[in-house]
């Protein structure tokens, strides 16, 4: 059953990924070849944000089967479960590191510039997986010091 009081960690979940996403996205703009200026690239930078939050939701979704809970994200029992986290690590892993070798050696979307460090067996970006990895985590974080006041 739906309830007012749940918006505020769906809120926070979306709206911080999406930001902390778009931060990253900016940051790490320079590693691929092309770039000129962060004033050029934002719109890329800002369209490459709504596929992290497609990711995020898959995320989320698998996290909603996990806990059986279409709101598993109000329970904070679940943040203290540790398949919450491991699960986030390794759909971000899967999903990153999937997407890049897609994006970057089958549809050629882009191109690392030297700057970018590789992942020596798989050949794709560092910072692009780091990212999948490391943003789940702080939007969990967040999330669940969000949920203390529901």
């Amino acid at each position: 059953m739906f309830s007012p009081h749940r918006l505020l960690p769906i809120s926070v979940f979306l709206g911080g990924s999406f930001l902390l996403h778009l931060f990253w996205e900016n940051l790490q703009a320079p590693l691929y070849e092309g770039f000129t200026s962060f004033r050029q690239h934002f719109w890329i930078c800002f369209k490459a944000t709504w596929g992290d939050l497609l990711f995020m939701l898959l995320i989320y979704a698998a996290l909603a089967v996990l806990h059986r809970d279409m709101f598993w994200i109000t329970d904070r029992s679940a943040y203290t479960h540790p398949v919450t986290w491991a699960i986030a690590l390794l759909l971000g892993a899967l999903l990153s590191v999937s997407f890049e070798l897609w994006a970057v050696y089958v549809d050629h979307r882009w191109q690392y510039s030297e700057a970018m460090p590789l992942i020596p067996v798989l050949h794709v970006g560092l910072t692009p997986v780091m990212q999948m990895l490391f943003i789940p985590l702080a939007v969990l974080f967040l999330t669940s010091r969000s949920s203390r006041f529901v």
